[in-house]
């Protein structure tokens, strides 16, 4: 968002102002951990109990308590009481997520917050970045993207290693987004490469001091 381009020259970082007051959200700041605070910094995973699901969740829990940050694992769906989840995403410095609609919590994010989001196989970092992205810098949080290998996904279980599916993603694009989204949406889960992702939680680490 072009604050010129808005009314009253508004921001994003405005409208987060704004989404923490309308909730009456604490937290302004995420923790800055050179300031020696004694407080762990707060980890959540949003959890998705359909589509793109990390089925390693439970290491991922895992290596986070080993890197030092206190863990939470919550479920945002469109049954979710939205004020007290608002409540428990402010509460947290890092959030990580797989792209989908749990990561619009970043609105409730405290400024200097980290976000990951999980960028699925299929040649969908843009798409993924301009989502939630390039929202998230604008609200002056810190964000970090990470591409899912193809060993990471679930569709290693049902397609051929040698099909379009994985030498050519941008063959089901060029289909349209229904087709795209299908496979690349609808059809895969997570399996994080916990070698690979624990470097990043490092690097969120990294970004509080």
């Amino acid at each position: 968002m072009v604050p010129s381009n808005t009314p009253n020259n508004y921001s994003m970082v405005d409208f987060a102002r704004l989404m923490r007051r309308a909730y009456s959200l604490e937290r302004d700041f995420a923790v800055n951990l050179i300031e020696g605070s004694q407080r762990k910094p707060k980890l959540l995973i949003i959890a998705r109990n359909h589509t793109r699901k990390i089925v390693n969740i439970d290491e991922v829990v895992a290596v986070g308590e080993e890197l030092g940050f206190e863990v939470v694992v919550g479920e945002s769906s469109f049954s979710t009481n939205v004020e007290e989840f608002a409540r428990v995403v402010n509460s947290v410095d890092v959030m990580v997520g797989v792209h989908g609609a749990g990561l619009t919590n970043e609105v409730f994010l405290p400024t200097n917050a980290v976000l990951i989001q999980i960028v699925p196989f299929g040649f969908l970092k843009t798409l993924a970045e301009y989502y939630f992205g390039i929202g998230a810098n604008n609200m002056m949080l810190k964000y970090l993207a990470y591409d899912m290998s193809e060993e990471e996904s679930t569709l290693i279980d049902l397609y051929p290693r040698d099909s379009a599916v994985f030498r050519d993603p941008e063959s089901f694009q060029s289909q349209g987004w229904r087709a795209m989204a299908k496979l690349y949406l609808d059809e895969q889960n997570v399996k994080l490469n916990m070698t690979r992702f624990k470097s990043v939680l490092t690097r969120a680490l990294e970004l509080l001091r």
